[in-house]
């Protein structure tokens, strides 16, 4: 009988519903699956170590693998392509959690509400010590134009912002002012006030922005980092924001991670990190659920996935 290695926490009437509609599988919990069972395994929702010993398992049997999350880099993506596994992530449902964290990142420095929260746990001065200013008429530089890119530049520009997205080639894409591949950035990057990673992690992207990428921002612009943290090199990004290369940086995700107590970068006062939450939401275990039942109904029936499916040899 075929398995399906339910990874991902369900809820006790989203797994009682598959068990009904599905009587010819069985759903385990990683608890609960045997190592005689590895080869069994068909159907795997969400990441777990037991992968590497599955993908290992002669007779392996895989074929549908769907994850959590929007970034695969974390995946043995030539393993799985060289099994033919079909991979999906979940790329668009943390659209709205991360677009709304880049643009309250953005007001946050703007509108002076970080050096109002430094000033009641300091001075209690009745004055700011900087002058607040609009978004309207900034330029805001994203890179990535995918499902999170966008959504920023459509919020982005109801605040009258101007928006370049950045992509790998310069191909136009919904929402932005205008478009750059990322061989071109030079110019752009020199009158930017924000800028904002949301890239997929891959060779090409790992350390992108680095000594050289943050020489180019001429206006001591505001770094966001909601895409993944070996993006960066840190040591970079700290002598930027120590030199005023950067003026402010806000950190979803970071290198290493999670970020140690004693990083130098939880000691700089132009730089607010969350613990890798931007794109949560109240109902993230419905909505993957979804993404993951209709790609099962799918792949039963046709052999093929619904939605989100990951190109293994690009990483995204």
């Amino acid at each position: 009988m075929p398995i399906a290695l339910m990874v991902q926490a369900t809820k006790p009437d989203q797994f009682a519903a598959l068990q009904q509609a599905y009587p010819e599988w069985t759903f385990k919990t990683p608890a609960t699956l045997a190592p005689t069972e590895y080869a069994d395994v068909q159907v795997m929702y969400g990441k777990h170590p037991l992968l590497t010993k599955i993908l290992a398992t002669p007779e392996m049997q895989l074929r549908f693998l769907q994850v959590i999350s929007a970034g695969v880099d974390y995946l043995p993506l030539a393993d799985l392509a060289a099994h033919h596994v079909l991979v999906a992530n979940t790329s668009g449902i943390h659209a709205d959690g991360i677009s709304e964290s880049v643009l309250g990142a953005m007001l946050t420095i703007v509108r002076g509400y970080q050096a109002a929260i430094l000033n009641q746990q300091g001075d209690h001065a009745w004055a700011l010590p900087m002058t607040t200013s609009s978004l309207a008429g900034q330029q805001l530089v994203i890179f990535g134009t995918g499902q999170i890119g966008q959504a920023i530049a459509r919020k982005a520009a109801a605040f009258g912002m101007t928006i370049v997205g950045v992509n790998t080639t310069g191909h136009a894409a919904a929402d932005f002012d205008t478009t750059v591949a990322l061989a071109d950035v030079d110019t752009t990057l020199k009158t930017a006030q924000f800028v904002v990673n949301a890239l997929p992690l891959t060779p090409e992207t790992t350390h992108y922005f680095n000594a050289a990428r943050f020489a180019q921002m001429q206006q001591q612009p505001m770094f966001i980092n909601i895409g993944r943290g070996p993006a960066v090199v840190t040591a970079d990004l700290l002598a930027a924001l120590n030199s005023g290369q950067l003026g402010h940086a806000m950190l979803d995700v970071t290198d290493p991670e999670p970020l140690p107590a004693d990083h130098p970068l939880w000691q700089q006062p132009n730089v607010m990190i969350t613990p890798h939450v931007s794109g949560q939401i109240s109902h993230f275990r419905a909505t993957v659920f979804h993404i993951f039942k209709t790609n099962f109904e799918t792949w039963q029936a046709t052999g093929k996935l619904a939605r989100n499916q990951v190109d293994l040899h690009r990483g995204y």
